[in-house]
C-alpha cells in the first residue's frame, strides 16, 4: 500500500507541474513554432530585443516621442495584444488535451474504513470490530477508434492556427491604430502651427489698418473688417489647441499613459513614407489573398470544421480499448476471527460498439456539417472583404496622391497671392476685401494641405494593412 501511495503522490506532482511549466505533449512547442512568446515580431527591429520597453521617462526632451517608440509601447500596453495571446494559449492547451486521448488513463483509489458490528440474541450480545483497507489501481487505454482521435487533434491544431492568425491580425490592428494616433498628433501640431501663422498675419493686417485709420488715410470699415478677421483667426487657433490636446490624450492612452500626459511627435516624421510596396492592383490582390491573417484564420476555421465532421462521423464506429486493474483488500478484526487479505488482478481487451444513444451522434454530425458550411461561407465573405479593402485603398491612394500634388501647388499660389495683396494694401492701392480674401485663401490652402497629408498617410497605411504584411517599413520616411 505504501508503494501505491508513493505512486499516487508522484502522479499528483506531475499533474500539478503540468499546469504551469510541464508540457509533455508539446502544445507550447507548437505555439512557439507559430509565434514567439509575448508579441509577434512585425520585422527585425522587434526580434531578439526585449519584448517591452521600460516605463516612459517622467521627463522627455520637449515631450517628444518617436513613431517607433510609440508603436512598441502600444504593442506592449494595449490589452488587445494580451487578449489575443491568451486566446492562443487557450487553444494550445486544448490541442494538448486532444493529444492526451492517445495516452492511457490511470486512476488510484485508496480507502480505509472502520466497521463495528454488534449481534444480540437471547439476551446475549457479541461485538465485532474490524478495519478494512482498500487500494486499487485502474488503467484504461483506447487502442483503436477508426481515426476519431486523429480528427479531434487535427481540429484542435487548425483552431490553434486560427487563433495565432487572429493574434497576428490583432497585433497589426494595434500597430495601425498607434500609427494613426501618432499621425493624428502630427496633423494637429501642423494645424496649430498654421492657425498661429494665420493669427499672426491677421494681426499684422489689423495693425496696418489701424495705423492707416489713425493717420487719417484709412477708413473705419477697413479697420473693423481686419479686426473681425483677426478675431476669427484667434477662434481658429483656440480650436486647433483643443484638437491638439485631444490628439495628445489619444496618443498617451495608446501607449499606456494618462491622457493628461503631454506628448509631441518628431518634426522629422513629417517626411512622407515611401510607396515602394505599391504594385499594380492585381499583384497586391494576389498577395493579400495569400498572406492576410484574417484569411489565414478563416481557412484554419474551415479546416477545423472539416475535421470535426470526421470526428462526429467516426463516433458511430466501434473502438478497441485495453483495461487493467490491480487491487488489494485487507480486513483486520479485533477478535479471534482471522484477518482477511485479498489481491485482485485483471486485464481485459474490450470492443466497444455504439448501438443507440438517443440520436445524439446523428445531430452532432448534422451540427458539424452546418458549422462547416458556415465556415465555408465565412471564408468566402472574408475573401471578398479583403479584396474590396485592397481595391478601395489602392484607388484612394491614387486619388490622395494627386490631391497631395494639387494642394502643394495651391498653397504655393495662395502664399504668393497673399504676399502681393499685403504689398498692395500697405502701398494703399489694394482694398481691404482683396487682402482679407487673400488671407482666407491662404488659410484654406494650408488647411487643405494638412488634410491632404493626413488623408494620404492614413490611406497608404490602410493599403499596407489590407495586404496583411504590415511592419515598421510601412511607416518609415523616405
Amino acid at each position: 500500500m505504501r508503494r501505491l501511495v508513493r505512486f499516487a503522490a508522484l502522479l499528483a506532482a506531475i499533474a500539478a507541474t503540468s499546469a504551469h511549466a510541464f508540457d509533455p505533449l508539446g502544445s507550447q512547442r507548437d505555439l512557439a513554432g507559430l509565434a514567439p512568446p509575448g508579441l509577434l515580431p512585425l520585422d527585425a527591429e522587434l526580434v531578439g530585443g526585449p519584448a517591452c520597453p521600460g516605463p516612459l521617462p517622467a521627463a522627455l526632451p520637449d515631450g517628444r516621442i518617436s513613431l517607433a517608440e510609440t508603436i512598441k509601447r502600444a504593442l506592449c500596453q494595449d490589452p488587445r495584444t494580451r487578449q489575443a495571446w491568451a486566446e492562443s494559449q487557450i487553444q494550445a492547451a486544448r490541442l494538448g488535451a486532444s493529444r492526451a486521448d492517445y495516452l492511457p488513463t490511470i486512476n488510484a483509489t485508496l480507502s480505509q474504513a472502520k466497521v463495528g458490528q454488534t449481534v444480540s440474541q437471547a439476551g446475549l450480545s457479541a461485538r465485532s470490530d474490524s478495519t478494512t483497507r482498500l487500494s486499487q489501481l485502474n488503467m484504461a487505454w483506447n487502442l483503436f477508434d477508426f481515426g476519431q482521435r486523429e480528427a479531434n487533434v487535427e481540429s484542435a491544431r487548425q483552431t490553434l492556427l486560427a487563433a495565432v492568425a487572429s493574434q497576428n491580425l490583432g497585433v497589426q490592428t494595434v500597430f495601425v491604430d498607434a500609427a494613426n494616433a501618432y499621425f493624428a498628433l502630427l496633423s494637429a501640431q501642423g494645424e496649430l502651427a498654421v492657425a498661429r501663422e494665420v493669427e499672426r498675419i491677421n494681426l499684422q493686417s489689423f495693425m496696418a489698418a489701424e495705423a492707416k485709420h489713425a493717420a487719417g488715410i484709412g477708413d473705419l470699415t477697413s479697420k473693423l473688417q481686419t479686426q473681425t478677421a483677426f478675431a476669427q483667426a484667434i477662434l481658429a487657433r483656440v480650436r486647433a489647441e483643443g484638437t491638439l490636446a485631444n490628439a495628445q490624450g489619444r496618443l498617451a492612452v495608446a501607449i499606456g499613459e494618462s491622457p493628461q500626459r503631454r506628448l509631441a511627435v518628431d518634426a522629422d516624421d513629417a517626411r512622407l513614407p515611401d510607396t515602394d510596396f505599391v504594385r499594380n492592383v492585381g499583384e497586391m490582390l494576389e498577395t493579400a489573398q495569400q498572406v492576410h491573417p484574417e484569411l489565414g484564420a478563416a481557412r484554419a476555421r474551415l479546416a477545423a470544421a472539416r475535421a470535426r465532421i470526421g470526428a462526429a462521423e467516426r463516433a458511430n464506429l466501434p473502438s478497441i480499448s485495453l483495461a487493467a486493474s490491480r487491487g488489494h483488500t485487507g480486513r483486520d478484526f479485533n477478535s479471534d476471527q482471522p484477518d482477511i487479505a485479498q489481491r485482485d488482478r485483471s486485464v481485459a481487451l474490450q470492443l466497444n460498439v455504439p448501438v443507440f444513444d438517443g440520436f445524439s451522434r446523428l445531430y452532432q454530425t448534422r451540427a458539424a456539417r452546418a458549422e462547416f458550411e458556415l465556415a465555408e461561407a465565412d471564408l468566402k465573405s472574408v475573401e471578398q472583404k479583403v479584396a474590396l479593402e485592397v481595391w478601395q485603398a489602392w484607388q484612394s491612394l491614387q486619388t490622395e496622391t494627386q490631391a497631395l500634388d494639387s494642394t502643394e501647388k495651391l498653397l504655393a499660389y495662395a502664399t504668393k497671392s497673399l504676399e502681393v495683396a499685403q504689398g498692395r494694401f500697405k502701398a494703399g492701392v489694394g482694398s481691404t476685401l482683396e487682402l482679407l480674401e487673400a488671407q482666407r485663401a491662404m488659410a484654406d490652402a494650408a488647411q487643405q494641405r494638412i488634410n491632404a497629408l493626413a488623408n494620404w498617410r492614413a490611406t497608404r497605411l490602410r493599403l499596407a494593412a489590407s495586404l496583411g504584411r504590415i511592419g515598421f517599413w510601412s511607416v518609415r520616411g523616405q
